[in-house]
């Protein structure tokens, strides 16, 4: 009897504390479980106000200044060409843009992007007076066919380094792709033309804030300033744009963007750019855009 009377108590004891091991852990469970969505449910709804994925394209109405000299090597020299008085090309201009913006990672502070933007102007004209163009002069009343052409392709990783529910602050690092071709023709003379793909790296900051429920202010800015031997660039591009979600995955937006880009060269001593001479450009403008986005 006495026998299993030790077993019989032995056994009470394990049940026992498996009782009591089970009803410990189910209230360190209670305890974490509540912790666990709060958190779970605040980073949600930061990275529901930051898009994950988006496409946005639109229009640019702006109005340029440029100018370019074109030099040679035998000469080390050239003369400069204000674009839109000598020959005639349109100061106001209608361009196209289009961007693309994918964040990732858990938190989603990472991000690249991907843009383009392409400005294309024509122009015909009966010289008023003589032009020279390098070591070509061409006189008075010839007919003359101009063109100057540059797209801008960007590139960029961007990195989020203050980020809630509504200010996202970030800083990037990028490159801009910049083919441009200028080129002037007329009856008499060969044409004259120069083209050359501008690769330049640029950095910048962004500020995003969320004003109203579906309302946004976006900014950001872009420099660059490097000199390599005989090669020298410089970029500043400064844009302010405001966005509404009009519904869930669409919204619409209007903004302003300013950019002044000099390049200056002589020969190929910077990668992808053989060029004797400079090139100028500064535009400011309204632009328009929709945006699809998850």
């Amino acid at each position: 009897m006495k026998k299993v009377s030790v077993k019989n108590h032995i056994r009470r004891i394990f049940i026992l504390l498996s009782v009591l091991l089970a009803a410990n852990i189910s209230n360190i469970q209670a305890q974490e479980n509540p912790i666990a969505p709060t958190i779970n449910d605040s980073l949600q709804e930061i990275n529901d106000n930051w898009e994950r994925f988006s496409l946005s394209f639109g229009g640019f109405l702006s109005n340029y200044n440029s100018g370019i000299s074109i030099g040679s090597e035998r000469l080390g020299i050239g003369i400069h060409i204000d674009l839109e008085d000598a020959l005639g090309l349109k100061t106001a201009a209608f361009a196209f843009r289009g961007n693309t913006n994918y964040r990732f990672g858990k938190k989603m502070k990472h991000a690249v992007s991907f843009g383009y933007f392409g400005v294309y102007r024509n122009s015909h004209k009966v010289l008023q007076t003589e032009l020279e163009i390098g070591n070509i002069v061409i006189p008075v009343g010839s007919e003359i066919n101009s063109s100057f052409d540059l797209s801008i392709w960007r590139a960029k990783y961007d990195y989020s380094f203050l980020q809630n529910e509504n200010v996202s602050l970030g800083i990037s690092v990028g490159l801009f792709i910049m083919p441009i071709r200028f080129s002037v023709k007329t009856l008499h003379f060969e044409e004259q033309a120069t083209d050359l793909v501008a690769p330049l790296p640029v950095i910048g900051l962004r500020s995003d804030f969320l004003i109203t429920e579906k309302l946004y202010l976006r900014q950001s800015v872009e420099l660059l300033l490097i000199s390599i031997d005989n090669f020298q660039g410089r970029i500043l591009d400064l844009d302010i744009k405001v966005e509404h979600q009009t519904f869930e995955h669409i919204s619409f937006g209007l903004g302003i963007n300013s950019n002044r880009l000099i390049i200056k060269a002589k020969g190929d001593t910077y990668p992808d750019i053989d060029f004797y001479g400079e090139i100028g450009m500064e535009y400011t403008g309204i632009y328009f855009f929709a945006k699809y986005h998850f």
